[in-house]
């Protein structure tokens, strides 16, 4: 009976021992648990910071900061107000490159297109990537573009109308809602802030990536063509803009879009029929190229020819700037330049407060080879009097937006 006994305070003994070692043993596990759940998080937030300051995220957490709307002032000056947000150091080499831009800012003056922005993402190359704009230099190169214009259309006295010179409100689009006004230059960027406008008037990129109607016809179902008044009344209200482009760059760009590569039975391809007709040359009753589209040559002829009839009225594709949205008549806050558009889009961007509606983007890059690949090419095949012939043509385009010609006149 008695060894029964001790037998039983033994097993007691021996489940009460397991029991505590069990309970400790949870309880060890669970502090190592908590201890690593600690270390993991305390490890993980410096890990986070650092990817977002590397990646450029934290940077667009901080929007760029509207001035008060004032008392006085037009409502065109008030909304362009605004605080650039201030940047971390970027390093010895930025600084650098600041420096430097403000010692030769003189020296940069007549030509102040020169790049000045700093890349914070080279994750890739395309149009969305990140930039981090000097906004103090951006705000300079378009005054000091607007400054241009308004002297040239003063000198030439574009400013004032005249019998076959006029203000044309014609091509321009009013956004109301978000307060923008643009000229659509076709040939310079006009597919992607086509794009852009149909965005912001409602349409979903869904709807624009499946649907078959013109961009320009689905605009201007939201966008009516303004009057004059209406146009100045909205300019006065808005940030206005235009994109413009090498006068022969965007020649080239219309000629291979709209000629070279015309869709079938479209009126740009029966025009290219028409031209071959009357200005393909004949050797022994045989033409000099059998190619089925115009020479860029034959195609400068054909132009050169439409130029000296002025009743005609010239395509809008290769029509100068000058006539097509008489710039000389209406204010623009932004002269964008094709030559410096992901800079210039994205302070536009950034000045309009639009990056939560529409990101910096190319829509069409064009058909074939680049066009500066092949810009040099398509001017070897015209004489002298024809280069002449096309810069008397957009003379004023050149001289309104700093363009020059140089370097496409033979000897």
């Amino acid at each position: 009976m008695s060894g029964r006994l001790i037998g039983s305070k033994d097993d007691r003994w021996t489940k009460a021992w397991r029991d505590y070692m069990k309970g400790h043993t949870r309880t060890k596990w669970r502090i190592i648990k908590r201890l690593f759940l600690f270390f993991t998080t305390l490890s993980f937030i410096p890990l986070t910071v650092l990817y977002l300051i590397t990646s450029d995220h934290l940077y667009r957490f901080r929007q760029y900061t509207y001035g008060a709307i004032a008392g006085n002032g037009s409502a065109r000056q008030q909304l362009l107000q605004f605080r650039a947000p201030i940047h971390p150091a970027d390093g010895a080499i930025h600084h650098l490159r600041l420096v430097q831009h403000r010692q030769h800012a003189q020296h940069d003056r007549q030509n102040h297109d020169h790049y000045h922005y700093q890349r914070t993402s080279v994750k890739n190359s395309t149009i969305n990537s990140q930039y981090r704009l000097d906004m103090d230099y951006m705000k300079q190169r378009m005054e000091h573009r607007v400054e241009r214009l308004q002297k040239k259309c003063a000198e030439y006295r574009l400013n004032e109308s005249k019998h076959n010179y006029k203000p044309k409100a014609w091509e321009y689009l009013i956004q109301h809602e978000y307060h923008l006004v643009w000229c659509n230059v076709f040939k310079a960027a006009s597919t992607s802030w086509m794009y852009n406008f149909n965005l912001m008037a409602g349409y979903s990129p869904q709807f624009l990536r499946k649907t078959k109607d013109v961009p320009l016809q689905l605009a201007r179902q939201k966008y009516p063509r303004p009057s004059v008044e209406k146009l100045k009344e909205a300019i006065n209200e808005s940030i206005s803009f235009i994109i413009v482009r090498h006068p022969f760059e965007r020649l080239v760009s219309a000629y291979k879009d709209k000629i070279q590569y015309a869709l079938p039975n479209s009126h740009h391809h029966k025009l290219g029929n028409r031209i071959i007709q009357k200005y393909r040359k004949t050797v022994n009753g045989k033409p000099t190229t059998l190619l089925k589209y115009p020479t860029f040559s034959e195609f400068v002829n054909y132009l050169l020819d439409e130029v000296k009839h002025p009743h005609f009225e010239i395509d809008m594709h290769w029509v100068p700037v000058t006539h097509f949205c008489t710039p000389c008549f209406f204010h623009y806050d932004v002269i964008a330049k094709f030559e410096t558009l992901e800079e210039d889009q994205n302070y536009l961007i950034s000045i309009g407060h639009l990056d939560s509606v529409i990101k910096p983007q190319w829509k069409n890059a064009g058909k074939g080879a680049h066009t500066n690949d092949m810009l040099m090419k398509f001017f070897s095949e015209l004489d002298g009097a024809q280069v002449r012939g096309l810069y008397d043509y957009y003379r004023f385009d050149f001289e309104l937006f700093g363009y020059s010609a140089k370097g496409y006149y033979k000897d």
